[in-house]
C-alpha cells in the first residue's frame, strides 16, 4: 500500500508522544500519592496533560486515517 512520504516517521513519533504523556502522567499520580505536591498542583498539571494528550490522539487518529490503518 502506497503511503505519503514523512507519514511512518511522524506516526512513530506520535506514537513515542503518547507514551512519555502517559508515563508523565504516571509519575503526576505517584508524586500526589507520595504527598509531594497538592491536590490542586496536580489538578493543575493533570489538566495540561490531559489538554497534550487529547491533542496527540486527534493528530494520532488523524495519521492512521492518512496511512490507511485499521482502527483497532
Amino acid at each position: 500500500m502506497y503511503r505519503p512520504p514523512g507519514v511512518e516517521d511522524e506516526l512513530k513519533r506520535l506514537i513515542s508522544e503518547k507514551k512519555r504523556i502517559e508515563e508523565s502522567f504516571e509519575d503526576l499520580q505517584k508524586l500526589l500519592k507520595s504527598g509531594k505536591i497538592s491536590e490542586q498542583e496536580y489538578n493543575e498539571r493533570r489538566r495540561s496533560i490531559e489538554r497534550e494528550f487529547v491533542e496527540v490522539m486527534d493528530r494520532l487518529v488523524q495519521i492512521r486515517f492518512i496511512a490507511g490503518e485499521e482502527q483497532e
